[in-house]
């Protein structure tokens, strides 16, 4: 049966901005106003050496300060490498595990940075099913994992696939009114993974009375499948703030009695919109996603213990690298392999279709392994007005100020504000959101030429301006990590959680 549908289209995209003038920010406006007022009237009592400072120094502040070059101020740089070179001076950009690590016995073997103080708690929930969840200490948040097994888009219908970015939207309408919901992520985790585990798996379905013919054509069968397959994996985590759930400093059963009678509600959501059947991980998978994310070269070997029903790793407290040194800046290295993690800056520049993400997310050989991670944040229906009013407001200030006439890119970005100003008032809700990338390949520079050269290339046809993390590798890496680590929770102003709206 044939299928007509056309993909839809999206672009609603905005980016959350401030009235500006010449290129500059309100705020760099206003000290450049400033510094050229108190010049004005230092040269009025003919002060002008005094006025020519002021004014020296109120270009360095605006220049060095408030004007970003590619993403960042020239002033965020300058921090960012002074941060790197401390932290490497002080041995924290090498993290080790085992018996040579300098933590406590108890925290020898644990997952570093903002995952250290995290802990899992297992439970039960309504549907029977077993699950863990990850209690992030440091911030009072309750993480459920849920690993979900989409069909993908060439395997259904146009019709289906519409339907399903459609529910797949109010799932996202939902994070709003959802009470005590600070943020979720989508993780896609994609690999060009060994067959061994394949391999074993069919010779050990072999019954032992089978014909010897049959069985030789089944083990010639098995030596044709390629030695590496496709493998690919979504996550999609729910955090909760636990204080708003009725968790105290001491006690958070309560907060996870609510979150476990949530689950079988958000599982049935994630399945309308296209994510199979959603379970919630359970610890031994959850560290299972932490070794094959820090050790990805181990693919064969932890596929042919699973078999035999063996497992290296079966607790979070022992889930962590042997170790991670993110002291070279772009590049991190960990357990015989290396990452490096980008991030998107501005949101998609064109309309794009329920394809439009195919390569990205898909596997690719030029890499061991790749993470494309997407995290929204949920805004409440008065902030999102709020929001929305001034986005409006500042797409009319920048039409107003332009020297001739407007572009298509203002007269765009005007209508695009107003559409979601409309569609707010008729129920629609805001979630801020952003994406993060991040690639392994061994650890040799020809490996990081074909890694970069390829994620480049799948960054570009998406029309998305983005840039590559420099002084922050570690925190980066481990952010796109499927445990629920919120950057906006850990940074008050982060640049990969402002930099888009929908």
């Amino acid at each position: 049966m044939s299928d007509n549908s056309a993909q839809e289209k999206f672009g609603n995209w905005l980016q959350p901005a401030s009235p500006g003038l010449y290129g500059l920010s309100l705020p760099a406006l206003v000290v450049a106003a400033a510094g050229l007022v108190f010049s004005l009237l230092f040269m009025m009592k003919e002060l002008y050496l005094v006025a020519l400072v002021v004014l020296l120094v109120t270009a360095l502040v605006v220049l060095l300060g408030m004007v970003k070059f590619g993403g960042r101020t020239i002033i965020g740089k300058i921090t960012d490498s002074l941060s790197l070179a401390t932290r490497k001076s002080s041995g924290s950009a090498f993290y080790v595990t085992g018996a040579l690590s300098t933590l406590p016995p108890e925290d020898a073997e644990r997952l570093p940075g903002a995952l250290l103080d995290v802990d899992t708690i297992s439970g039960t929930d309504g549907l029977g099913r077993k699950y863990s969840l990850l209690h992030h200490k440091a911030v009072n948040q309750l993480a459920a994992v849920f690993g979900c097994s989409p069909d993908g888009a060439s395997m259904q219908e146009q019709s289906m696939v519409n339907s399903q970015v459609s529910k797949y939207g109010s799932w996202l309408s939902s994070l709003s009114v959802e009470e005590g919901l600070t943020g979720a992520t989508v993780v896609v985790d994609s690999a060009s993974e060994s067959s061994a585990g394949t391999c074993a798996a069919i010779r050990d379905d072999v019954a032992p009375g089978g014909p010897a013919f049959a069985k030789e054509v089944l083990d010639h069968a098995v030596g044709t499948l390629p030695a590496r397959s496709a493998v690919l994996n979504v996550y999609a985590t729910m955090v909760w703030d636990a204080a708003t759930l009725g968790a105290t400093d001491k006690d958070v059963s309560s907060a996870v009695a609510e979150v476990a009678a949530r689950l079988p509600g958000q599982s049935e959501m994630l399945r309308d919109a296209g994510a199979g059947s959603p379970e919630p991980l359970v610890e031994e998978e959850l560290a299972h996603v932490a070794q094959l994310a820090y050790q990805p070269m181990r693919d064969q070997e932890m596929a042919l213990d699973a078999l035999q029903g063996r497992s290296a790793i079966k607790d979070w407290q022992h889930a962590g690298p042997g170790f991670f040194d993110d002291s070279q800046g772009r590049v991190v290295f960990h357990d015989g392999v290396a990452s490096m993690t980008l991030m998107m800056t501005v949101p998609p520049g064109a309309h794009i279709t329920s394809r439009s993400f195919d390569r990205i997310f898909g596997p690719n050989a030029k890499f061991l392994r790749k993470r494309v991670a997407l995290f929204y944040r949920p805004v409440d229906p008065g902030s999102g007005a709020r929001i929305v009013d001034k986005l409006v407001k500042t797409a009319d200030w920048k039409i107003s100020t332009r020297k001739g006439r407007p572009t298509s890119w203002d007269l765009g970005a005007k209508a695009v504000a107003e559409k979601t100003e409309e569609e707010l008032a008729q129920g629609a809700r805001l979630s801020l959101f952003s994406m993060m990338v991040t690639v392994t390949f061994a650890p040799d520079q020809k490996s990081y030429r074909d890694a970069l050269n390829q994620v480049k290339s799948l960054m570009n046809q998406l029309i998305m301006p983005y840039r590559f993390v420099e002084h922050a590798g570690s925190a980066a890496f481990h952010t796109t990590l499927p445990f629920g680590v919120l950057p906006w929770r850990y940074s008050i102003t982060p640049l990969w959680i402002g930099s888009g709206t929908k």
